[in-house]
C-alpha cells in the first residue's frame, strides 16, 4: 500500500458516500429487526423501551448495529468535510476547467449525489435518537407527527438537490448535443453517475411517501414517480451509448469498476417504486399489495446478480483486485462500494418488505434469521473493501499540491 497521500479528485466524495451507505447498511438491520407496529420505521422511544440495555442476543444485535450506523454517520459528515476543504482549493487549479471541458464533468453529479445522502443520515439518526418522533405536536396551527414537519423540510431539501443535479447535468448534456462526447474515453460506464444521482434523489424524495398525511404522501409518491422515470429514460441512453464505447475501443482495467453501477441504480428503481406505492397507501387510501412489492424486489435481485457476475468477471480479466492489492486505483475506485451496499438494501427488502409481508417467512423465525445470513455476509465484505480504500486514500486526507482529477 502506498505510503503517500492521495491527491485530489471529485470521485474522492464517493468516499463520503460509502460511508452514509455503510450508514444505511447498519439502519436497515436495526430497523428490519425490530418490531415497532403502526410506524412506518423504528424509533427512539421504541429502541430504548425494548432493546437499549437488554442483554439478550437480539437486542445485543441491535445495539452494535445502532452504533455501527451511528459511527458511520460520523465518518460520513468527517469524510464530506474534508472533501470539500480538497474541492475548495481544487476549484481554482486549471484542472478544475479542464475537468468541466471534459467527459469527466459528470463527476460533478456525485455532489448533489452525496449531499442527498447526507439528509438520508440526518434522518437515520434523527429515526435512532430523537424522542417522541411519531407524537403529535401544534405548530404554526397546525396539527401532525414530529416527523411529518422533519419530511416537509427533507423534501424541501431533496428539491433543493433536484434542481442543483438539474443545474448540472443540463449544462453538461448541452454541450453533449453539440457533439462534444469523446467516445474513446468514455468505454465504460462512468456516465451513469449523473443517472445513480437522479435515482438517489428520486428514492430520497419517496421517502416523503411514508407519512401519513395524504398531501405530503402524494407529493413524494408523485415525485418519486417522475424523477425515476427520468433515472430509467436517461439510464438506457447512457448504457448504449457506453457499451458501444466498450465494445468498440475496450474497457481499462481502472474503469472496469463502472459495470457494477447498474446494481445501484437498479436499487434505486426497486426502492423509489416500492416507498411510491406506499405513498398510494397513504395518499390514495390504497392497500399494501405484498405481492407487488415481493415482484419487484425478487426482479431487481435477479439483475443484480447478473450484472454482478458480468461486472466482476471483467474486473478479474483486467486484473482490476490486483491494482487495488497493489494501491494503483484512484479515487474512481470508491465505485466499488455503493454496489455492495445497494445489493444489501434490495435483499433486505425482498427479505422483509416481500417475504414476510407476503406471508412466506414469518418474522422473527428460525428461517428468517437464518435469510439474514447471507445479507450481513455481503455487508461485512463491502465494509472490509470500504476501509481498505480508504486506507489506500488515507481517509482523504489530501497531498497540499493539486494534479488533474
Amino acid at each position: 500500500m502506498t505510503t503517500n497521500k492521495p491527491q485530489f479528485q471529485v470521485l474522492h466524495i464517493l468516499a463520503a458516500l460509502g460511508a452514509g451507505g455503510m450508514t444505511a447498511s447498519f439502519f436497515f438491520v436495526v430497523n428490519f429487526m425490530t418490531a415497532h407496529p403502526g410506524d412506518v420505521f423504528i424509533s427512539w422511544d421504541i429502541l430504548v423501551a425494548n432493546y437499549l440495555g437488554g442483554t439478550s442476543p437480539h437486542q445485543l444485535l441491535v445495539q452494535f448495529y445502532m452504533l455501527g450506523a451511528t459511527l458511520s454517520a460520523i465518518l460520513h459528515f468527517v469524510l464530506l468535510a474534508r472533501w470539500f476543504k480538497g474541492f475548495n482549493l481544487f476549484r481554482k487549479t486549471a484542472a478544475y476547467q479542464t475537468l468541466k471541458n471534459s467527459n469527466a464533468e459528470v463527476q460533478l453529479m456525485a455532489i448533489p449525489l452525496t449531499l442527498t445522502m447526507s439528509m438520508n443520515v440526518f434522518f437515520i439518526l434523527g429515526a435512532m435518537y430523537i424522542p417522541g418522533l411519531f407524537s403529535h405536536i401544534n405548530l404554526m396551527g397546525m396539527e401532525a407527527q414530529l416527523i411529518d414537519f422533519m419530511m416537509v423540510g427533507a423534501g424541501v431539501y431533496f428539491s433543493a438537490m433536484l434542481v442543483l443535479a438539474l443545474k448540472i447535468f443540463s449544462v453538461y448534456w448541452m454541450r453533449l448535443v453539440d457533439g462534444n462526447l469523446d467516445f474513446v474515453q468514455n468505454s465504460n460506464l462512468a456516465q451513469l453517475l449523473a443517472i445513480f444521482a437522479f435515482g438517489m434523489i428520486g428514492v430520497s424524495l419517496g421517502a416523503l411517501s411514508m407519512s401519513k398525511i395524504p398531501t405530503i404522501a402524494l407529493f413524494g409518491m408523485s415525485m418519486a414517480y417522475i424523477v425515476i422515470t427520468l433515472t430509467i429514460m436517461l439510464g438506457l441512453i447512457k448504457l448504449i451509448i457506453g457499451f458501444k464505447s466498450i465494445f468498440q475501443e475496450g474497457i481499462a482495467p481502472a474503469t472496469s469498476v463502472t459495470l457494477l453501477l447498474p446494481m445501484v441504480i437498479t436499487a434505486m428503481i426497486v426502492v423509489g417504486l416500492i416507498r411510491a406505492d406506499i405513498g398510494a397507501m397513504h395518499a390514495l387510501d390504497t392497500t399494501r399489495d405484498a405481492n407487488y412489492h415481493l415482484l419487484v424486489t425478487t426482479i431487481g435481485i435477479g439483475f443484480s446478480v447478473i450484472i454482478a457476475l458480468f461486472a466482476i468477471s471483467v474486473m478479474r480479466r483486467k486484473k482490476y483486485f490486483q491494482l487495488l492489492k497493489e494501491g494503483k486505483l484512484d479515487g474512481s475506485s470508491f465505485a466499488l462500494i455503493c454496489p455492495g451496499f445497494a445489493f444489501e438494501v434490495q435483499l433486505v427488502m425482498w427479505l422483509n418488505v416481500g417475504m414476510v409481508f407476503t406471508g412466506f417467512i414469518a418474522f422473527d423465525s428460525t428461517v428468517y434469521y437464518v435469510l439474514w445470513t447471507p445479507i450481513i455476509a455481503i455487508q461485512l465484505v463491502t465494509i472490509y473493501y470500504f476501509v481498505k480504500l480508504l486506507r489506500l486514500n488515507h481517509f482523504l486526507k489530501f497531498a497540499p499540491q493539486q494534479a488533474n482529477a
